[in-house]
């Protein structure tokens, strides 16, 4: 007859402990920091020239804080590295028009990018997030690459102004795996306000940066309890 109260305590100390860590697990602290990385698909956009270009793949990677106003609110900035630019077919031809060679030419621009958004939270242990800001992007430097032919790398990085200023909005995933550490998946769209182009553009127009970026990552929750 004993055994049996005794198993039910020890159920109840097992149910206990089990919401407890859930809890802690699940628990916001004030502050939050990242680290991320994944593919950038990045193109231009402004005239008659850059909008019959295609979308160029590169890396992005960033560090992130994150300081939370609420269980549902935080304010976040960022840092890193993120590729923009274009991708653009080339044919070479000889005097009968027959090609003779095809290749691919690739303005690859560097940045250091630098977000700041207001994000918006829900779940605890599994926690859907939303956020939207600006951000800014200082020009590192652009290089004239090709592929398929012949033709040297060029640094023209002088041909681009050295800030870029946009618009960006994410949607983010996340899990926690402990008390303090989660798993982070995030997608990320950046839009160029600012003319980038330091020469004239045709028809007195502008080129100006997009940018699609899937982000995945860990963060660490540290500061006090909200």
């Amino acid at each position: 007859m004993k055994s049996k109260p005794m198993l039910l305590r020890a159920l109840a100390l097992v149910v206990i402990a089990t919401l407890t860590r859930s809890d802690a697990m699940s628990q916001m602290t004030r502050f939050e920091a990242g680290l991320q990385g994944g593919p950038s698909i990045g193109w231009l956009r402004g005239n008659s020239a850059v909008d019959e270009t295609d979308a160029l793949v590169g890396p992005s990677a960033g560090l992130t804080v994150q300081y939370n106003l609420s269980s549902t609110t935080g304010i976040r900035l960022g840092a890193g590295y993120q590729q923009k630019g274009s991708s653009t077919k080339v044919a070479f031809t000889d005097s009968n028009g027959s090609t003779v060679a095809e290749g691919t030419a690739r303005y690859e621009l560097q940045y250091l990018s630098i977000p700041l958004m207001l994000r918006f939270g829900f779940g605890d242990k599994v926690r859907v997030t939303a956020g939207a800001g600006g951000y800014a992007g200082v020009l590192m430097s652009a290089q004239l690459t090709s592929k398929g032919f012949d033709i040297g790398d060029q640094t023209v990085t002088d041909d681009f102004e050295n800030l870029d200023l946009g618009i960006c909005a994410s949607i983010a995933g996340s899990m926690q795996l402990s008390t303090h550490l989660g798993l982070n998946v995030e997608a990320r769209y950046d839009k160029g306000l600012t003319n980038i182009s330091a020469l004239p553009v045709i028809n007195d127009d502008s080129i100006r940066t997009n940018a699609v970026c899937l982000l995945v990552g860990c963060s660490y929750r540290f500061g006090s309890a909200l």
